[in-house]
């Protein structure tokens, strides 16, 4: 029996989101679980209405779960639609669903659950991701490299050093998506349309139920937050920063004036027109893909702006936008999961580039201020000396003594321990430098505060974490 005008199905599809209420119908069925067992708890309804209705809605969720679905195409929402179902099932014990509870109040609620779980799910790929970087940088702790500002050589670093940077990156990640979910983690239901309910209901009882620290205290709030949702995109935002920025540096030491690093024959793809080609594709959708997410940000902030206090349609029109988020954030990190053991480095020329590029000049001007010179002057007779070297395609430590006193009689024969590869990195030993004993400390720091994280990861992310972990995702030598 159809219970609205014929108008209806005309209109019905500009505000109902297919699978925005598939992905949700799951979490309606369990935050009516929960509702209706606190209502028997409290006495509300009886244990036998209680019984009845937790037993259809029993069956609905098997039904669900064999791919049946409870959404009709007349349907108005998701609630309308497993109301109908139960209904059907129960008569009308159905009823007790509206009892202190409305719509609302439960979209907020099964959306929290939503993203609830998915927070989960990138919890693990986080920690998964941080775990592959300090690998990487255990096997690379002998690899010099030159390091760059402003796209120019400057000094030598560890490759090490470098991975390191990015799981420091992600690191500031985990923090962020720590303190969001703590945010996320309350329980709106029992607000019902704002101003609450008459009815003797524990909220609490309810958050116990579903897994959630707590509940929202004020009902008009609960009904109309989603500062979580521009916090989750946020946070997907700069993930998405850290790893287009690290895939930049990849694809540029990638090209054949590096020479760094090429990827392995099954992750580049071979160019048509030009069979000498082989193109880093997949790294440059990991340097493009996170701009996706930037956009819903905007989307979020525009979409929120200006409503007003209290339950808006607005409200729901994030819903896709929040979809596509976790949909792409979880792309790039199982993309940057399987691209980075898949990188071959070349050792032997990122060495020589450190050395061609006389990024140890700057030991040589330590070596004259230790020696009294001013500073200004030392570097001026060191760009004199790296200009003498460039023009005869030579290194600093291929000078002969002469050479060196020609442009500064400070100069003496301890000069060539300051200018080899190995000083010139071994010498950055301040706390956090790129002395390979400093990102020796570094790195068992990094393995200390990955598992001091994994401590505080929810029960069910942990669980995730593990699975993943038994079954060898992570691995540098894939």
């Amino acid at each position: 029996m159809v219970d609205h005008a014929p108008e209806f199905d005309q209109v019905r599809r500009f505000w109902q989101n297919p699978k925005v209420e598939q992905i949700l119908a799951i979490h309606d069925i369990k935050s009516s679980l929960a509702h209706v067992r606190m209502l028997g708890q409290t006495g509300i309804i009886t244990q036998e209405v209680t019984a009845a209705v937790l037993k259809g809605l029993d069956e609905i969720c098997q039904e669900l779960g064999s791919g049946k679905n409870f959404l009709a195409a007349d349907g108005q929402d998701i609630h309308m639609g497993l109301e109908r179902r139960l209904q059907a099932i129960v008569g009308d014990l159905a009823m007790v669903l509206r009892i202190a509870k409305s719509r609302n109040d439960q979209i907020a609620t099964d959306i929290r659950l939503w993203l609830r779980e998915a927070i989960f799910d990138v919890f693990a790929d986080v920690c998964l991701l941080r775990q592959l970087l300090l690998d990487l940088a255990q096997r690379d702790l002998d690899v010099v490299m030159p390091g760059y500002t402003h796209m120019q050589p400057a000094m030598p670093i560890l490759l090490a050093h470098w991975w390191l940077a990015n799981e420091a990156r992600f690191r500031r990640d985990f923090g962020r998506l720590v303190d969001l979910y703590g945010r996320l983690n309350v329980l709106p239901l029992g607000s019902c349309a704002l101003a609450g309910t008459n009815q003797p209901i524990d909220r609490a009882l309810v958050a116990e139920y579903l897994g959630f620290a707590g509940v929202m205290e004020n009902s008009l709030d609960a009904v109309s937050d989603r500062d979580y949702l521009i916090e989750f995109a946020s946070f997907a935002s700069i993930v998405g920063v850290h790893l287009s920025q690290m895939s930049a540096d990849l694809l540029l030491w990638a090209t054949q004036e590096f020479g760094f690093v090429k990827l392995r024959k099954a992750y580049v793809f071979r160019s048509q027109s030009m069979p000498q080609k082989r193109n880093p594709e997949l790294l440059e959708v990991l340097r493009s893909r996170p701009s996706v997410i930037y956009g819903r940000v905007t989307e979020f902030l525009s979409q929120l702006k200006a409503l007003p206090m209290g339950y808006c349609q607005d409200l729901q029109e994030s819903l896709p936008g929040l979809l596509d988020v976790v949909e792409n954030l979880k792309f790039v990190l199982e993309l940057a999961q399987i691209l980075l053991p898949g990188l071959e480095f070349d050792s032997k020329r990122m060495e020589e580039a450190a050395s061609a590029d006389l990024t140890n000049a700057s030991n040589a001007m330590d070596f004259l201020v230790v020696r009294g010179i001013p500073q200004d002057k030392a570097s001026r007779i060191v760009e004199a000396l790296v200009n003498y070297c460039k023009q005869r395609g030579r290194y600093l430590s291929d000078l002969e003594l002469n050479e060196w006193q020609q442009f500064s009689p400070a100069f003496d024969d301890e000069v060539y321990q300051h200018v080899t590869l190995e000083e010139s990195v071994g010498s950055r030993s301040s706390f956090g430098g790129t002395s390979q004993q400093q990102v020796a400390q570094a790195l068992e720091r990094a393995r200390d505060a990955l598992g001091a994280d994994r401590n505080i990861l929810p029960q069910v992310a942990a669980q995730r974490l593990e699975t993943r972990l038994r079954q060898g995702v992570v691995s540098t030598q894939t």
